[in-house]
């Protein structure tokens, strides 16, 4: 089941990624609502579309406008200048790396991209559990972005997931990586050791 409050409301969607902007109410706690690496989840008219967070940006609301500095904490300009926070917004992106077709979770683009105005919710622990449970097909997905650092992506993915992964988890994870990677070995010792820092 999912979580009451959303985490973002899509503002750009396609078959491959899709962007949102985090609530202003969301924005006034003291941690982030949204990680790199997290598994989020749309739920469309559809299906239910999971993606993983791949960038994340702080930005004025209004494009031309410029940020300038205040000189002041975050605390200070919410007692005394609150509208300075309220013209930006912080915008996240995840790739699509699977959606349910029926009970089962396929780590594979959704026929359909989530509609913009949708929302945008953290994967619940069954979400998660049951995404973990596949072979990690969706690393060639990742793998695969333009517009992302791939491995960056699969760290924090990991990192934020390493406690739920079983040991025969691990070593999917590992031959997977190695056969998408081509035996760049470096490249794999680099993600992994730093999984595992």
């Amino acid at each position: 089941m999912m979580k009451s409050t959303h985490i973002g409301e899509i503002v750009r969607s396609n078959t491959v990624r899709f962007s949102a902007v985090v609530p202003q109410a969301l924005l006034q706690e003291t941690s982030s609502p949204v990680k790199l690496g997290q598994l989020v989840k749309v739920a469309t008219a559809h299906a239910t579309v999971f993606g993983i967070v791949s960038f994340i940006e702080q930005s004025p609301i209004e494009a031309h406008r410029q940020i300038v500095p205040h000189g002041k904490t975050k605390e200070e300009l919410r007692r005394e200048m609150p509208q300075v926070l309220e013209l930006v917004h912080t915008e996240f992106t995840a790739l699509t790396v699977g959606f349910y077709l029926g009970s089962k979770i396929l780590q594979a683009m959704p026929p359909t991209p989530p509609d913009l105005h949708d929302f945008v919710y953290h994967a619940s622990h069954d979400d998660v559990a049951a995404f973990l449970k596949n072979p990690p097909t969706f690393l060639r997905l990742i793998l695969q972005s333009k517009d992302t650092s791939p491995d960056e992506v699969i760290v924090a993915f990991f990192r934020n997931y390493q406690a739920k992964l079983s040991r025969q988890d691990l070593i999917a994870l590992g031959k997977e990586l190695s056969y998408l990677l081509a035996d760049d070995h470096r490249r794999l010792e680099s993600i992994l050791t730093r999984i595992y820092d």
